[in-house]
């Protein structure tokens, strides 16, 4: 079994030349899955982070009175097998919750006016159409390798129809409709079962499925040691200008950054697109939306796009709404230092008197992250047949994990199923 320790070590613990039977770069949930999994199996394993934390895209933020929220990813959809199993084995709490938009309490904010969602009498007929051309896309093989862009301009929605869907597809892959591949969208679809997405939290934050790992795994952990380069066919990573060697190389961070690392990573991977942008929560004394009989939840034309309550299933008078910034204009807007400054502009615009209760603030720019350069991945029209071989392949001594690789690409899911396949692997030899 993996020694348990209280701390893992730092870089300065380790400054002499080491070989391991494998080392795995990045402690995200895909790493950490993995490490654990060739740990308990009696391999040498060291797990090499370049951040002070582990975790990766998976971010809690606590607040003084024991509310959270989270800077990354945030729901577990009821299939998410693999989360949730983690979850419970570690004792964690999932809350459980509606997925679904309720349409009397969300609005919809376009050209400056925000009205309830059920007032737009077109808009429920006019989104079954496209639930049910995207039931279509996924019951059949045959089709172009054409963008959602084109989907959604051949069925001929109204303008505020556009807006509802274009605002949930670019909250959902983070990049807009026209960059996003048909046949990608259709596999997911095809995954994400109607009724079980969206169902759940995880009371305290979702971080805790990371520490949860790292915690198994004690010294064999290394935070702030950034990796500088992968040599795949020697089995060697530079660290702190020296070498380390193992059998087996795991690298388990976005691909964005893994190209940095590894000079001859196949161009069908750096083709792979990557959604952009980031959270802004804001926490209120009082959770006032609820107060003009809205839950929080705002589709927005505007560059501070989905606005919905984090905190809708915690107790307590106080309440977190956070900005999901997503695509190219949301990924503009959160660079700007002035961003949480702006977001609560819009809040006061929806809910007047909100300015009046805002306190903490949390600003994530995963755009802008060295160890993430984006949010997840996001297939566009052929990149994902082009790289499903490669994502799949071992280059030399290294193996790839992280959900890029998993049919649940862009999901916790598929970060722990890819941790657990790539474990396999490597035992495999």
């Amino acid at each position: 079994m993996a020694r348990l320790t209280s701390q893992p070590r730092t870089a300065t613990d380790l400054a002499v030349v080491k070989r391991y039977d494998v080392i795995v770069v990045g402690a995200g949930l895909a790493g950490l899955r993995c490490a654990t999994l060739l740990a308990d199996a009696g391999l040498d394993v060291m797990v090499l982070e370049a951040r002070d934390r582990v975790g990766g895209r998976v971010f809690s933020h606590r607040f003084g009175d024991g509310q959270w929220c989270e800077r990354g990813a945030e729901f577990i959809d009821a299939d998410h097998t693999e989360v949730l199993a983690l979850a419970e084995v570690l004792g964690l709490t999932v809350t459980h919750r509606s997925g679904e938009l309720a349409p009397e309490a969300t609005l919809v904010d376009a050209g400056g006016r925000a009205v309830p969602m059920h007032l737009h009498a077109t808009l429920a007929p006019e989104l079954d159409r496209w639930d049910a051309a995207l039931h279509t896309l996924a019951e059949t093989d045959d089709f172009e390798q054409g963008t959602l862009d084109e989907l959604l301009r051949s069925l001929g929605l109204s303008v505020m129809a556009r807006l509802v869907i274009g605002r949930d597809i670019r909250t959902e892959y983070m990049l807009p409709p026209d960059q996003i591949s048909q046949r990608f969208a259709a596999h997911l679809h095809q995954l994400q079962r109607p009724g079980r997405r969206e169902r759940h939290r995880l009371v305290g934050g979702l971080d805790q499925l990371a520490t949860g790992l790292a915690a198994q795994l004690g010294d064999r952990v290394v935070l702030n040691t950034p990796v500088a380069t992968i040599d795949h066919d020697a089995g060697t990573v530079e660290v702190n200008g020296a070498m380390w060697e193992a059998d087996a190389i795991v690298a388990a961070v976005p691909l964005p950054v893994l190209s940095r690392l590894w000079p001859r990573m196949p161009l069908e991977l750096g083709a792979i697109g990557y959604g952009v942008g980031g959270k802004i929560s804001i926490k209120f004394s009082r959770r006032i939306w609820r107060d003009y009989g809205r839950d929080g939840t705002v589709l927005s034309d505007r560059a501070f796009g989905h606005l919905w309550e984090t905190t809708d299933d915690q107790d307590g008078d106080e309440g977190v709404l956070t900005s999901l910034l997503s695509s190219h204009d949301g990924a503009a807007f959160g660079a700007l230092p002035e961003a949480p400054d702006r977001v609560l502009h819009e809040i006061e615009r929806l809910f007047p008197g909100a300015k009046g209760l805002a306190g903490e603030r949390g600003h994530t720019d995963w755009t802008n992250d060295p160890w993430s350069l984006g949010t997840y991945t996001c297939f566009g029209p052929g990149q994902w047949a082009a790289a499903r071989p490669a994502l799949a392949a071992t280059f030399g001594r290294l193996h790839l994990a992280g959900e890029h690789t998993d049919e649940w690409a862009g999901f916790m899911e598929g970060a722990l199923r890819s941790g657990r396949r790539t474990a396999a692997a490597v035992l495999s030899g």
